[in-house]
């Protein structure tokens, strides 16, 4: 967590001022706002964001946790009795709806919720508890090149995944560390149910070279070559071709599961009032114009500009997900998929 230091330093020094006779250190640093923000948005997405809201906001302080969203869920459940953090950014949904359940959550209508679009917010509550800022689908990259170097042809569907001339080329994220993981297993569930999909990924399994733990890995290391089929998302890739990487990005033909991240704020968090400012510039027109940068698909009404190299036909292929069953459900689906495929999991 970076700042906490700092800013220790900074109140010693006002102290120590304020002992020596010097004056007004005491009283601008009490008028400071500071935010304790946790998120499991990009690195780049999350900075460009930050940087906006602070043109903004220049008077707040901004200390941050970035991590993969399974461990970002965790440390909040493990903060529960004594929560650090204010305010949310980029966590799934299945994981808020958990925090929610769990009376984790403050309820906040940001300004402008009538422009949002009704699939990306809480509507089981009169105010939200939870707001989606963007969303993304299942999609596989495909290395072009060391595809033709082993031999092998694109894959157009999941069960093209299954083939035994893919085996040891596949990675995928490990779903109790991403939200992209778990992702792609329960669009497997809700296209196959759920019995079937076990059986698929029993099978996927034996052509799985490693589980890793980010969601954008897999695309980075097909990218790369180091994989020759990464099962993540569009938007990695998306920008491994634009810096000229020979990927393709392929929406499986059976349809794929899609995922909202939203933005919530902590039940008591110490920082309610810049909670409520960040929450407000990350559903607002400006801030979904930077969420639309990373993703096509993005919360807020009429914001949709069109990305380069973007596949085509994402939204058609995009099944309907119920996310509180996600969230009921998560605990035991991640405990039966690490008892049977973890083997193969990347060495944290």
């Amino acid at each position: 967590m970076i700042q906490f230091k700092i800013l220790a330093r900074m109140r010693l020094l006002c102290a120590a001022l304020v002992v020596s006779g010097s004056v007004g250190c005491g009283a601008n640093f009490a008028q400071a706002e500071e935010l304790t923000v946790y998120s499991a948005l990009a690195k780049e997405h999350f900075a460009e964001l930050i940087a906006a809201f602070q043109k903004q906001e220049p008077d707040i302080t901004i200390n941050q946790l970035l991590d993969s969203n399974g461990p970002v869920i965790a440390r909040l459940l493990a903060e529960k009795e004594n929560p650090r953090a204010d305010i949310i950014l980029g966590a799934s949904v299945p994981g808020l709806v958990m925090l929610e359940e769990k009376g984790m959550l403050m309820p906040y209508a940001p300004a402008g919720l009538d422009q949002i679009k009704d699939r990306f917010y809480d509507r089981r509550s009169d105010t939200p508890h939870w707001v989606g800022t963007d969303a993304w689908a299942s999609a596989l990259c495909f290395n072009k090149v060391e595809g033709a170097n082993h031999g092998v042809e694109e894959p157009k569907s999941w069960k093209d995944l299954t083939k035994p001339e893919y085996k040891g080329m596949i990675t995928m994220p490990n779903p109790n560390s991403s939200a992209t993981g778990l992702l792609a297993i329960v669009g497997w569930m809700k296209i196959l149910g759920e019995d079937e999909a076990w059986n698929y990924m029993d099978a996927l399994h034996r052509n799985i070279a490693q589980y890793v733990h980010s969601g954008s890995k897999p695309c980075r290391m097909a990218a790369t070559g180091e994989a020759v089929i990464g099962i993540a998302y569009p938007a990695p890739g998306v920008k491994a071709i634009n810096d000229g990487a020979p990927l393709s990005i392929v929406i499986p033909e059976e349809g794929v599961g899609s995922e909202v991240e939203g933005v919530a704020i902590v039940a008591g968090a110490r920082n309610p009032d810049a909670a409520r400012k960040l929450a407000d510039f990350a559903t607002s027109q400006e801030g979904n114009e930077i969420h639309n940068k990373y993703y096509a698909l993005v919360g807020r009404k009429g914001v949709s500009t069109s990305v380069p190299n973007y596949p085509e036909g994402e939204e058609a292929a995009l099944v309907d997900m119920d996310f509180y069953w996600v969230a009921a459900n998560r605990d035991r689906i991640l405990a039966e998929w690490q008892k049977r495929y973890g083997a193969k999991d990347e060495p944290k």
